[in-house]
């Protein structure tokens, strides 16, 4: 977990982030499409995902987004500053996960709407792997705790 604690006055428009790298597992996926019940061919019979035009298993995009929100709660939020996950605005898969791909998550402060405690930060956060493809594009809003004046 990052030492850093970000509240909402501390967040300008423009600002950037960047979390550390998560390699996603074989045990990832069977444990998402267990928990879920999403046993999609392409993502549980290699046969089957072999013959697709990936060549290969992808990843569930969910998951991929579940890893994505963990690596920013490690690397971002803070238990002081977070009041909660405000929600999910857009999503986009523009190349498949893998087995093995190792992510992580830039983002940058796109819009602060004033609120109390604090306000409302509309995040676009992307996730790449580590041969630079982007994997997924989203923006997320959180609710966030201003500063305590002194």
């Amino acid at each position: 977990m990052s030492d850093q604690v970000y509240y909402y006055d501390d967040l300008a428009v423009g600002d950037t982030f960047e979390t550390r790298g998560r390699t996603v597992t074989e045990s990832h996926l069977v444990t998402h499409a267990g928990n879920t019940g999403d046993m999609n061919e392409l993502q549980t019979n290699a046969d089957f995902a072999a013959n697709t035009e990936f060549g290969e298993r992808v990843v569930h995009a969910p998951l991929t987004y579940s890893m994505m929100e963990g690596l920013i709660t490690s690397d971002f939020r803070a238990e002081e500053s977070n009041v909660c996950y405000y929600g999910l605005d857009s999503m986009r898969i523009p190349e498949p996960t893998y087995i093995g791909d190792t992510i992580s998550v830039d983002r940058e402060v796109l819009d602060k709407r004033e609120r109390e405690p604090g306000g409302i930060v509309t995040f676009d956060d992307v996730v790449t792997t580590t041969d630079d493809r982007t994997v997924l594009i989203c923006e997320t809003l959180e609710f966030m705790r201003a500063r305590e004046k002194d």
